[in-house]
């Protein structure tokens, strides 16, 4: 039987899904090594082994870090500036990085995906600032598919896709909006759906989402307790702050592998020489050269989780003695930049569509980063709390993207 595939290649997470040929054909998600989702990450050994996945995460823990561990590719797609790194001495583009793991996105799928798909994508790159750099990051997009076995690809936005999911379940037309929050990036679709049709009024995109929320945990939170905003004695005698630019990198764990440069080991040498707080720099220094981002990254992004269901948590990683506290309230006060930007995006996506809010009879709010009290609750306050729904928040996007191959490449649906 023919099948149709559907592939959200995600900053976080990344899912498969397939739909059987005909309008009531099945659709289903494609377990991965008997996983739902997959971890969006790589990990390279020094032997030239490469796992991906949850595999990646094992194997990292496994040999104590003895590798190289890479994540949030996504967010690299549109820089102009990033075009490969080396990893143990062998050059890796970008293309061929993700081609590496969709390739094992493949080879871990329970049946056979083909060679065409259909792919989602944001409505605006991590990073973009115009066309150019969209086009940037869909010409390595297609390039990676290619390498990856997939040579007839059609893209599609992210919110759409999760708009097919939810039409699936519609015997009569809505207006909705599609609220997307993923890791890297933050969605909006403003749509007519239907059993037999849709119509897309507007999308807009930006990106801030889940990584830019861990990211405010680490700047209140963790930086401080790694040295941030400390002194220390320089060579003349003199105090001196150390410097902030380092903790910047913390904000995205794909950097912190940068602060291994010499010059940068060189100058956290001299600041724990004369540091005022030792302990605290000695903490950051060992962040860094033990490769401790992903366990620091999965203690923020565990407490961040865990908030969602109570008023206080800790962020907790033994390796390095940290133990830090923090509040729903906090947490939520510390959003509310990024929230506001958000919020900016979706009024203009609303007026574009010339929708006024309260003619929406649904929103649906999907992605890992959907489930954060404080991001429901400006949604409810906006549309009314009863017309925000979600679930299958991580695989909403790849059963639509599915669906939507099917009407792509199969001619069924509009």
């Amino acid at each position: 039987m023919e099948t149709f595939v559907g592939i959200d290649f995600g900053t976080t997470n990344s899912a498969v899904a397939i739909a059987e040929a005909g309008d009531n054909g099945k659709v289903e998600l494609v377990p991965l090594a008997g996983a739902g989702t997959w971890r969006s990450v790589l990990f390279f050994e020094p032997g030239g082994e490469i796992s991906a996945g949850p595999s990646a995460l094992s194997r990292y823990l496994e040999t104590g870090g003895e590798g190289r561990l890479v994540q949030s590719i996504k967010s690299h797609l549109a820089s102009s500036t990033f075009k490969s790194t080396t990893i143990f001495n062998r050059r890796w583009p970008l293309p061929d990085m993700i081609a590496a793991y969709l390739r094992k996105v493949r080879a871990a799928a329970d049946r056979d995906l083909g060679s065409r798909a259909v792919v989602g994508r944001p409505v605006r790159y991590w990073g973009a600032e115009d066309a150019e750099d969209d086009a940037r990051a869909l010409e390595r997009m297609r390039d990676a598919l290619g390498k990856a076995g997939f040579t007839e690809v059609v893209f599609e936005y992210e919110p759409v896709g999760a708009a097919t999911r939810y039409a699936s379940r519609l015997d009569r037309e809505e207006l909705i909006v599609v609220a997307d929050y993923g890791g890297g990036t933050t969605d909006f679709s403003v749509i007519r759906v239907g059993p037999y049709a849709s119509q897309v009024l507007a999308n807009g995109g930006i990106g801030v989402s889940g990584d830019a929320f861990d990211a405010r945990v680490i700047d209140a939170v963790v930086a401080p307790a790694l040295g941030r905003g400390g002194k220390y004695r320089d060579e003349m005698g003199a105090d001196a702050l150390v410097p902030a630019w380092i903790y910047g990198k913390l904000r995205r764990w794909h950097y912190l592998s940068f602060l291994k440069e010499e010059a940068t080991t060189k100058l956290l040498a001299r600041v724990v020489r004369g540091a005022l707080d030792p302990a605290a720099i000695d903490r950051l220094i060992r962040v860094i050269d033990e490769d401790l981002g992903m366990p620091l990254h999965r203690a923020v992004e565990g407490a961040k989780v865990r908030l969602t269901k109570s008023d206080a948590d800790r962020v907790v990683l033994d390796t390095i003695d940290l133990d830090l506290g923090l509040t729903r309230a906090d947490f939520e006060t510390w959003l509310e930049p990024d929230l506001d930007a958000i919020d900016v995006v979706l009024d203009d996506v609303l007026a574009r569509a010339n929708v006024d809010p309260g003619e929406v009879d649904r929103v649906f709010a999907t992605g890992g980063s959907s489930l954060v009290p404080v991001v429901r609750d400006r949604l409810g306050k906006r549309f009314g709390a009863d017309r925000v729904i979600g679930g299958d928040e991580l695989i909403s996007v790849a059963w639509g993207l599915a669906a939507r191959a099917r009407q792509v490449f199969g001619g069924t649906g509009s």
